[in-house]
């Protein structure tokens, strides 16, 4: 009885000090291993230059556009009458084709022959008038030199004179100015091209300024657009372009014949225009065209490694690099979040780094932002 109760003390003694064995363990601090140094290899951010093909989408244009107008007011009279499909005569109108000086309307002349014999009449009176005032004049002078005419008399008579001749001068202008409505009362192209447009009708009362026809000359045609001030510097004047139509298996040829001298203040855009030759009217004013601007050279952009690209996992859907910086020999790897452009071959243009910085490019997955890296040489 005795022994089984030794044995039983020291089994509890045993326990009782592994207990406490235990509790002590677990009061002494746990040491933590150093993350080691992770090996990387890096590059620097290098300028990358790039070119490119612009492709441009353009209304045509014609050559030269014009609105003509009647200088005077009066009645439509008479409109240019052609041939129509059905046979039968008709007024010209919209695509109709017209030779330079063709007459395509006249107001009633009669009218303005009125005016045109007022102020013909108008010239013969004050002609009369300084006729009259002329030989007074002359009267006055003699008078005068011989002291049988006061000097205030002499002034008036001098006045009158001087009158009549700037109301002969007026009456003059407007008798040309009569000639010249008469003559503007037949209404005539001003080039060879296609009526775009007629506004008027026999019987309509014409007024100044009110556009009567729009006539466009497309023997040639104007492709225009715009450039950005890096590919304006690859034109020249006279540089040749394909132009193409929608739905039109054909190419045409047009040469590069004006470059804006500077932007438009709204868009930073330089104005080109291509003229292309014309001569079977196949391009229409309306059409859209385009062509292709090659071989542009673009700014240099820094460029790095698609390898060195990473997700950023601070924001969805936006990219990182890796930048490195040496503070008293320990290289730091720092995430910097980068927007991602162009690719070139193995290489993308990236905006958040600088030429000349240090990113890394082999060892990216097991990095974190502002881990310890070694640079391999």
């Amino acid at each position: 009885m005795k022994n089984k109760s030794s044995i039983g003390l020291r089994k509890a003694a045993a326990a009782l000090l592994a207990l406490i064995a235990g509790a002590s363990g677990c009061q002494q601090p746990t040491q933590v291993a150093a993350k080691s140094a992770t090996p990387v290899r890096v590059v620097d951010v290098a300028l990358n230059s790039s070119s490119e093909s612009l492709r441009y989408s353009a209304s045509v244009l014609p050559l030269a556009q014009a609105a003509l107008s009647f200088k005077s007011s009066g009645y439509v009279t008479e409109i240019k009458q052609v041939m129509g499909a059905d046979g039968r005569r008709r007024e010209i109108g919209a695509g109709d084709y017209v030779a330079r000086g063709a007459l395509l309307a006249q107001i009633r002349h009669q009218d303005l022959k009125n005016q045109l014999d007022q102020a013909a009449a108008a010239v013969a009176q004050a002609e009369a008038q300084h006729l009259q005032a002329s030989q007074d004049y002359e009267r006055a002078k003699a008078l005068y030199s011989m002291h049988s005419l006061t000097k205030p008399e002499y002034d008036q008579s001098q006045a009158r004179f001087d009158s009549s001749r700037g109301a002969v001068d007026q009456a003059t202008a407007s008798l040309r100015q009569s000639q010249l409505a008469l003559a503007d009362a037949d209404l005539g192209a001003p080039f060879s091209g296609f009526i775009l447009a007629r506004n008027i009708e026999l019987g309509n009362l014409a007024s100044p300024g009110t556009v009567a026809f729009t006539i466009a000359d497309t023997s040639a045609v104007k492709v225009s657009f715009g450039v950005p001030e890096y590919a304006v510097k690859q034109l020249r004047l006279g540089l040749e372009f394909n132009i193409h139509l929608q739905d039109d298996p054909k190419q045409y040829k047009g040469k590069v014949t004006s470059i804006a001298a500077g932007s438009d203040e709204k868009n930073r855009v330089f104005a080109v225009e291509v003229t292309v030759p014309n001569p079977k009217s196949y391009l229409k004013p309306g059409m859209i065209a385009s062509l292709t601007l090659s071989g542009v050279e673009k700014a240099p952009a820094p460029s790095v490694p698609l390898a060195a690209v990473v997700a950023d996992p601070s924001a969805s859907g936006r990219y990182g690099v890796f930048v490195t910086s040496e503070v008293n020999g320990k290289w730091t790897a720092h995430l910097r979040a980068v927007t991602l452009g162009e690719t070139h071959e193995s290489d993308v243009a990236v905006e958040g780094v600088k030429p000349g910085e240090k990113i890394v490019v082999v060892g990216v997955a097991d990095l974190k932002d502002g881990d310890l890296v070694q640079v391999l040489r």
